[in-house]
């Protein structure tokens, strides 16, 4: 996750605090959840409005968010699948980027509490972390194997070696793009973490941590 996230939302949490304090803290459980529900609904959905409706920011740069988290999935998924993006085309990096955001909007996420502590919230999510990884690396791996690494090895010139690199990654792209069509995930996972009403918090560790277990990061990086 980006830098510029971990601040927006450090950042929106300090308004929200402040909204708090102002109003009471009658209804601040709940408060805290909408805020928590509309921060996922943004990163992962693409669901702008109650984010902004809760913060200072536009949408354009809520939007942001929601691109951060689409960028690094997309870099995660061509780096895991060995696809250089120094030799592919812009293009195709924008359809890599179109398919992380396809998983991100299929992503599950459900609030089971918000519970105040001593100066702090503590928040208990239930994360459904999605297949992919699962799913598509066996099929990557054979078409790598027995056909791509079979022709780049006969490539008698550079240039046409680097040629079959967007081969390569379109035909992986195919073998991404038809397992979304059946999605699926693992065993839902608890996590809990705190929202502190000074000026800690959400650490950028819990979002980095949420982000690991809804989008399986743990499999990419074995």
């Amino acid at each position: 996750m980006s830098r510029g996230r971990i601040l927006r939302c450090m950042a929106a949490i300090l308004c929200l605090s402040g909204i708090l304090r102002f109003t009471g803290c009658g209804f601040a459980g709940t408060t805290y959840r909408d805020y928590v529900q509309a921060v996922l609904d943004c990163s992962y959905h693409g669901d702008y409005q109650a984010y902004c409706s809760m913060t200072i920011y536009t949408i354009p740069e809520a939007t942001e968010l929601f691109w951060d988290e689409r960028d690094a999935l997309s870099e995660r998924i061509r780096n895991y699948y060995g696809i250089d993006s120094d030799k592919i085309s812009e293009e195709m990096i924008g359809q890599y980027d179109t398919l992380a955001q396809q998983i991100l909007m299929q992503t599950k996420y459900t609030i089971r509490e918000v519970v105040q502590t001593d100066q702090a919230y503590q928040v208990t999510l239930i994360l459904s972390p999605v297949d992919f990884w699962e799913k598509t690396a066996p099929e990557v791996k054979d078409y790598y194997e027995n056909d791509f690494t079979p022709r780049y090895t006969r490539a008698k010139t550079k240039q046409k070696a680097d040629m079959l690199e967007e081969v390569y990654a379109r035909q992986v792209l195919r073998i991404l793009n038809a397992s979304l069509e059946e999605l699926g995930y693992l065993e839902p996972v608890q996590y809990d973490f705190i929202i502190g009403t000074g000026e800690n918090n959400v650490s950028g560790t819990t979002w980095q941590e949420i982000d690991a277990i809804l989008l399986g990061y743990a499999q990419s990086e074995s």
